[in-house]
């Protein structure tokens, strides 16, 4: 199931208005198809504008004043930009009506501020006109004088979740046991650094509810992550600092790769021998289902049993805070 995101990729375009750009066509529609980016200073539109069903408009900063009525047929969309120095916003002096959906590219550093994103003349506007297909936030409506808005706000976003476990010095985890999470089950993640997009994808998707930064994760920035459950609901973590550890650990597993029906070793090479009392090893396949586990019980050697299906899987030694996964395959 494709899962809408709030932060928005700018695709190849069909057409493109620039900057200082007038179209004047008084007292005539004009049908819009295909994928129209409008960017740079204000755009001025003497018309009315028919946003046919395959039409996505790309309002990318500043304004596109409409001097004439909008109508959008099912399946148009607007993108906007809601970047305090790039925001976009659609003035319409005339009517509008039909059915747009608006898809804005949120950072996840707003504060959930009111964010305007359509102005019309109340007089015939539809309020259904302008909608949002998303479960994180409603798109609103309010009048003001003549003139209806369109508009986002958000209290959701004020109060975040503690989604985000460190493991080692290398890896942000979703904590997605729903018995120690709030009660919530994931499916699907977007992980931001500073508010800027790392990472997006399943638990299929090479590990959506991982970051991995390399040898070490940044120091003095803000991880945070956008999680969304089954219903499609949304949920933004609270911002997470990386912490550096100094846990001395080297986990070794051999033989690799591991004929069928052959045990491996896993070595733990640490001088702290408390560490290896509540130690363990689970085993998982590539789609993260838990097959098996194995307690160390104070030693430094343990063997395991692995499936006896060829394939790659994967062992987790845990220890303390200290995570670490080792692709094994099994021949």
């Amino acid at each position: 199931m494709e899962k809408k995101k709030l932060k928005t990729k700018y695709y190849l375009l069909y057409f493109t208005l620039f900057s200082a750009v007038y179209l004047q066509a008084q007292s005539t529609t004009v049908d819009w198809r295909g994928k129209i980016s409008i960017g740079g200073k204000m755009i001025n539109i003497n018309c009315n504008i028919n946003l046919k069903e395959s039409a996505e408009v790309f309002l990318q900063q500043n304004t596109l004043l409409l001097s004439g009525n909008f109508k959008g047929e099912s399946g148009s969309k607007i993108y906007l930009s809601s970047d305090l120095v790039t925001h976009g916003f659609m003035d319409i002096s005339g009517t509008a009506s039909g059915s747009t959906e608006i898809i804005p590219d949120v950072s996840s550093t707003w504060d959930g501020s009111r964010i305007d994103f359509v102005r019309a003349s109340q007089s015939g506007s539809d309020t259904s006109t302008f909608q949002m297909i998303d479960n994180f936030m409603d798109l609103k409506y309010d009048r003001q004088g003549s003139y209806l808005f369109w508009y986002i706000e958000s209290e959701k976003l004020n109060s975040c979740l503690p989604l985000i476990v460190q493991i080692a010095n290398h890896t942000l985890l979703v904590n997605n046991n729903s018995g120690t999470n709030g009660g919530y089950k994931f499916v699907y993640y977007t992980w931001y650094k500073n508010g800027q997009v790392l990472k997006e994808g399943a638990h299929v998707d090479n590990g959506g509810s991982y970051y991995t930064g390399g040898s070490d994760l940044d120091e003095n920035v803000e991880y945070t992550v956008r999680a969304t459950d089954e219903q499609g609901n949304q949920y933004l973590s609270c911002p997470y600092k990386f912490i550096r550890m100094t846990l001395p650990v080297n986990v070794a597993v051999y033989p690799n790769p591991v004929p069928k029906n052959n045990k491996v070793n896993i070595l733990v090479d640490t001088e702290d021998l408390l560490l290896l009392q509540n130690a363990n090893v689970e085993i998982y396949d590539l789609l993260g289902q838990y097959i098996r586990k194995i307690d160390f019980r104070g030693q430094k050697l343990v063997s395991m049993d692995l499936p006896a299906k060829a394939g790659i899987y994967i062992l987790k030694f845990k220890a303390k805070n200290y995570v670490k996964d080792i692709k094994v395959i099994v021949e």
